[in-house]
């Protein structure tokens, strides 16, 4: 799935869903209690604890075996590893409500190592028996894993099953996947080896999962080519072998309604039929495909062996943070959620918060945190999306991690009602911080809509007048209504509705603007609930228009917006509310001429409330036409604004506008000053070609795009580099004539003739030029 973002008019917006993001503290405070609520649940928990296990002393025998399956097994069953009630990472973050180890079992963990321990050596070789070893193996890696007790448990565990189940051979695969995550890889492939007979169940899961360890031993051994091609053939066996069982399941469904004609009505026979499986994208399909990807990409770049990451992760007062889950996890993984005990590079902590990857194939990567709710109570990760880790070979990286204490707010908290003509902003000083940047979320019954309302505060506190508040909006849509109608009236008015809750938070960076801590998080007690970002601002009233917005009647607003315009020119609210209700209804007609109409009322509100946005939004909309007159007129009033510096967003725009126009070496000057500024050097492609076109040999740009690898998105650390890389091997058959083409090509993108490029390049054979010229394009 391709996902395109670029700044256009009013839409600048950060939509935080709450079920994802932590946008608003989590707080579960007990004040007035006699006890603190942790002291009764481990009070409640000491007490199951003690009843649990004098039950389990009273019982012998297979009974004894029983309890232990219904009262340890099963419930820590229900949660598989590598659960965690939180998620934490640079690019996406995600939340488990429930399902802590306490609501689980009420045992400690030593309790559950004797416990599983003894099911091991005496519990029937069943289902439960695979579990309880899955289970005392992670158990004994979050303390150390002494002397390998792990793997001495799954080969004692091994000894109770049939040398050929299917128990056996996933056993023997957890084995091998322990030793090759180790960097022991002899025994791995020894393992794998062991591993290769057939079974009668899950066999297709069995095959692939082997296959998806052989890829990463290969290449752990050199041999990245031999490891592509085999999961290339893992990958195409194993959808077929579910198409197999999709054909069987579709030919008995046929032969049973052969048999039994079809009734119809409620009872009859095609309400009681069973479902044949639903194959889809499996999480084994997707471990092949995201090897598959991390493959090709370090055999086209020419990467010959593996690494190893090593770190800890600590609080930032010394205390190690055991039994977390680290997942290493590549560029191409990071669109989706964790998948449980299914990672690639997965580890839970060790008592002193250590961890360790072996193995690691080349390539980008981000680590995401696995954590509980008393684990990131009142502390929080001060990850960015541009926090990336490039492994190269033979990399013995360390990367130590340390959760912050939540930075905490003083002015405007605790649903404050506030009347003024401005709000000040007002939080605790951060010693180590350079700046800060201040966010704030629109609440209501619909949804929540969220923007940066300012940036690179020097001190920490701010006075932000209403009216500038009231110019943020936007659209954004829910999944109610049609069309432009599900637009979120939260999002549409803005600070602007005096009955929507409002929320900030405030992160703090240092000087090489990395964030050092933030207010956002999880605080689940009232020692670290501390204040609550809700405020409500009432310095207006709505109008008989932005109610119409609130019962989602928006064509019946629109026209009451007009009418309030047309009768007052000066009515900023009405003309500001008018242009998003006309762009929201754009963005679903795709009627040319109302976003011509909404650009032209622009024109007149950024007269009547000069806003930093509202003229970039216009400069913006006048590069897309390469209008440079008016594009010149409003950039200029946009760093008028700005304070006469763009940000990275805007100055590799005018770069970009800059070279249309035929000044390259300005363009040139500007892109290079954006490549050190912007982490996701989103321009990159525009950057090379600007070097190719003022004569730059390959061999100098791929330099340069090896040291900007582009972060966005569809695009990947590498697909630069290996743009590049395909350009010179196709110069090398004719040099002279691929020279005087890519010139004469450059030459046409600079001149603005895209549309011209964007035909040839979809016309005759495809070609590495056809390829990079299409990027280029695409850019932006």
């Amino acid at each position: 799935m391709n996902i395109r973002i670029k700044v256009k008019h009013l839409v600048l917006f950060v939509l935080l869903p709450l079920s994802l993001l932590s946008v608003l503290a989590i707080v579960r405070p007990s004040f007035g209690a006699k006890e603190s609520a942790e002291a009764l649940t481990r009070a409640a928990s000491a007490a199951a604890r003690a009843e649990l296990l004098q039950k389990l002393d009273a019982s012998t025998g297979s009974a004894r075996m029983e309890l232990i399956r219904k009262e340890v097994i099963d419930p820590a069953n229900a949660v598989p590893a590598y659960w965690f009630n939180v998620y934490a990472g640079g690019s996406m973050s995600q939340v488990n409500p429930a399902g802590t180890e306490a609501e689980v079992s009420p045992l400690l963990p030593e309790d559950r190592i004797k416990l599983l321990e003894e099911y091991i050596r005496n519990g029937s070789a069943d289902i439960w028996l695979r579990n309880a070893v899955k289970q005392l193996v992670y158990e004994y890696d979050v303390r150390g894993n002494k002397d390998n007790e792990a793997d001495k448990a799954i080969a004692a565990a091994l000894k109770r099953f049939s040398s050929n189940s299917s128990a056996a051979r996933e056993l023997t695969l957890i084995r091998a996947e322990r030793a090759l995550n180790a960097g022991k890889f002899k025994e791995a492939e020894e393992l794998l080896r062991q591993s290769e007979f057939p079974v009668q169940y899950n066999a297709a899961e069995l095959d692939a999962k082997t296959a998806w360890l052989k890829g990463r031993l290969l290449f752990a051994q050199g041999k990245g080519s031999e490891a592509l091609r085999l999961v290339n053939s893992a990958l195409e066996k194993y959808r077929k072998d579910w198409a197999d069982i999709e054909a069987e399941y579709q030919t008995a469904d046929s032969s049973l309604q052969g048999e039994n004609p079809p009734a119809t009505g409620p009872g009859s026979s095609q309400d009681r039929k069973p479902a044949g499986p639903e194959h889809g994208v499996s999480s084994t399909e997707e471990q092949l495909i995201s090897l598959q990807t991390r493959l090709q990409t370090a055999v086209a770049m020419g990467f010959n062996g593996p690494a190893t990451i090593t770190g800890t992760l600590t609080k930032s007062d010394g205390t190690p943070v055991a039994r977390a889950g680290i997942f290493l996890r590549a560029e191409s993984d990071l669109y989706h959620s964790v998948y449980y005990d299914s990672e690639p590079y997965q580890i839970v902590t060790d008592d002193e918060g250590h961890f360790q990857f072996s193995g690691v194939i080349p390539g980008f990567y981000q680590i995401q945190l696995g954590l509980s709710f008393e684990q990131i109570d009142g502390w929080t990760w001060p990850a960015q999306s541009d926090d990336w880790i490039e492994v190269k070979p033979g990399d013995q990286l360390t990367e130590n991690i340390m959760l912050q204490p939540l930075l905490e707010l003083k002015s405007p908290v605790n649903s404050q009602v506030l009347t003024g003509s401005a709000v000040k902003f007002k939080w605790e000083a951060v010693k180590e911080a350079s700046y800060y940047s201040l966010s704030t979320t629109v609440i209501d019954g619909g949804g929540s809509f969220s923007t940066v309302v300012r940036q690179r505060i020097a001190d920490n506190q701010v006075t932000i007048p209403a009216d500038e508040l009231y110019n943020s909006g936007g659209f954004s849509t829910g999944s109610s209504g049609e069309g432009w109608q599900s637009v979120y009236p939260s999002s549409l008015l803005g600070f602007a509705n005096p009955d929507s809750r409002l929320s900030w938070s405030i992160d703090a960076y240092d000087g090489q603007g990395h964030v050092i801590t933030r207010s956002n998080g999880y605080r689940l007690n009232e020692e670290t609930v501390g204040n609550l970002p809700f405020f409500y601002l009432k310095s207006r009233t709505l109008t008989a228009a932005d109610q119409l917005v609130v019962d989602r009647k928006l064509e019946q607003a629109l026209e009451a917006y007009r009418r309030d315009y047309d009768a007052n020119p000066q009515d900023a609210h009405a003309l500001k509310m008018l242009i998003h209700l006309m762009l929201a209804k754009y963005s679903d007609t795709k009627d040319a001429g109302l976003e011509d109409e909404a650009m032209a009322l622009l024109r007149k509100l950024v007269e009547l409330r000069p806003d930093v946005n509202y003229a970039f939004s216009l400069a913006d909309y006048y590069y897309d036409r390469s209008d440079w007159e008016n594009y010149s007129k409003y950039y200029a009033q946009y760093l008028k604004l700005n304070g006469e510096e763009p940000n990275v967003y805007g100055r590799s725009l005018n770069a970009t506008a800059l070279m249309l126009q035929g000044r390259l070496d300005e363009a040139r000057e500007q892109l290079a000053i954006s490549m050190k500024e912007d982490p996701s050097h989103r321009f990159v492609g525009s950057y090379l070609a600007a070097e190719l076109a003022a004569g730059q040999p390959l061999s100098s740009v791929l330099k340069l795009a090896e040291r900007y690898p582009e972060h966005m998105f569809s695009q990947g650390g590498y697909t630069w580099p290996l743009l590049i890389l395909k350009l010179q091997a196709e110069r090398a058959g004719q040099p002279e004539a691929f020279d005087q083409l890519l010139s004469e090509k450059l030459a046409a993108y600079v001149k603005g003739q895209h549309e011209a490029l964007e035909q040839w390049t979809r016309e005759g054979n495809p070609s590495a030029l056809k390829a990079f010229i299409q990027a280029v394009l695409e850019v932006g």
